[in-house]
């Protein structure tokens, strides 16, 4: 059952740490949404799961896909998918051409230094630090 304005108002009240840090990770991720959305999809997604309100995961990459198929404002964010591969010059090291738009897009700078964290074999997650 959806909660109402009101229940989510309460359940933030309650939940002030994890929804800070759902928040804080969409942000992280470029993605936008507010106190109550937050509170929406995690309560939509407990639900979906038999339960009250579940524990947040550990791993912000775990939380950021939940809130990602929750969230319809995230939904309708563009996902960039690029190839990367080994660099030339025999070091083992990767090289991710990031698009202008998508550089553009999240205010990223040359010179900016970045996380990857891996989300599952085929897909790793970059973030400006």
């Amino acid at each position: 059952m959806k909660p109402t304005f009101r229940e989510r108002q309460e359940l933030r009240k309650q939940f002030t740490n994890d929804v800070d840090r759902m928040l804080l990770c969409m942000q992280e991720a470029g993605f936008k949404a507010t106190d109550d959305e937050g509170v929406r999809a995690w309560a939509e997604y407990s639900d979906d799961n038999c339960a009250g309100w579940l524990t947040l995961p550990e791993s912000n990459a775990a939380l950021l896909q939940i809130l990602v198929k929750y969230l319809p404002s995230a939904r309708s964010q563009p996902v960039w998918r690029v190839a990367g591969g080994e660099a030339a010059d025999g070091s083992g090291d990767l090289i991710v051409p990031l698009p202008y738009d998508l550089v553009e897009q999240l205010g990223w700078k040359v010179g900016d230094e970045l996380s990857i964290e891996r989300v599952d074999p085929d897909t790793m997650m970059l973030r400006r630090i």
